[in-house]
């Protein structure tokens, strides 16, 4: 795997990217997007299975994200995730597959729902279909009013490492641990409560007749596992599969679970995309 740093810019913002490219031909492309409070360096390594398997993957830290520009936790909204994948697209070609990873599952999903004719595949990991779930009662009440005044004003989004795995290994430097926050604006905080609305309501009219894999922990206290379990329960495709992964929280792929969630992962791109 050969991996390239580069930046690009969307809507005036300066943005991390990071390419991963196949040592083999060169099949299809896959653009992955992280979670709230995350940053992309830490993914080449579970993606590797991807790239093995000819997909050029692309990923790109959101703004206030990681190495992208802007305050900690601003995302513009919607319109710009979805000008993100059009960019990201636009590198790319052959078979195209969504992925991301909570938040960045959560659009995943409303890009899948969106063009379902479009992607070859997909994996969504722990996607966060709750957002409101770790707000304070206050902020459920006034999230649409606050949202208008204070858009871009910012608040902790409750989520702390010790709920995402029980051993953490996410960084192998100090630097790269400062990459973390737990910032969200009030605006993208709204964004996502509607676009969370939005996936849920479109599952029972999913009509994907390609590969799609939902992973997550059976122990997430931030996406409880339930959400998803009664959303799938609906469907009987062969194509849809669940793997929950015991013992994890809501990052299965790292600590002392990562092996196991590896392995199921490189078995389904093996068996779907092989």
């Amino acid at each position: 795997m050969r991996i390239e740093a580069s930046q690009v810019r969307i809507q005036n913002q300066t943005l991390h990217r990071l390419t991963l490219n196949p040592e083999t031909t060169v099949r299809g492309g896959l653009i992955f997007f992280h979670g709230q409070g995350d940053f992309i360096d830490r993914y080449p390594s579970i993606l590797e299975g991807f790239v093995d398997a000819g997909y050029r993957c692309i990923l790109t830290d959101m703004p206030g994200h990681g190495r992208s520009q802007g305050r900690r936790g601003v995302v513009p909204g919607l319109s710009f995730a979805d000008e993100l994948l059009h960019d990201s697209l636009s590198s790319l070609e052959g078979e195209i597959i969504i992925a991301g990873h909570s938040m960045g599952g959560l659009m995943a999903l409303r890009f899948l729902f969106q063009n379902h004719n479009f992607f070859k595949a997909a994996w969504i990991s722990s996607p966060l279909l709750e957002p409101m779930l770790q707000a304070k009662p206050w902020m459920k009440i006034a999230l649409p009013l606050a949202a208008q005044l204070f858009p871009s004003a910012t608040i902790s989004t409750g989520v702390s490492s010790s709920d995402c795995s029980r051993k953490i290994d996410r960084g192998e430097t100090e630097k790269d641990l400062a990459l973390f926050h737990s910032r969200i604006s009030i605006g993208w905080g709204r964004d996502l409560r509607d676009a969370a609305k939005e996936v849920r309501e479109q599952f029972s009219n999913l009509a994907f007749e390609n590969p799609i894999l939902f992973t997550q922990g059976d122990s997430d206290p931030i996406c409880p596992i339930k959400i998803l379990e009664d959303k799938l329960k609906i469907f009987s495709s062969t194509q849809i599969s669940f793997k929950k992964i015991k013992g994890a929280l809501h990052e299965p792929f790292c600590g002392t679970t990562r092996e196991d969630f590896l392995m199921h992962l490189n078995r389904w791109i093996d068996h779907k995309l092989g």
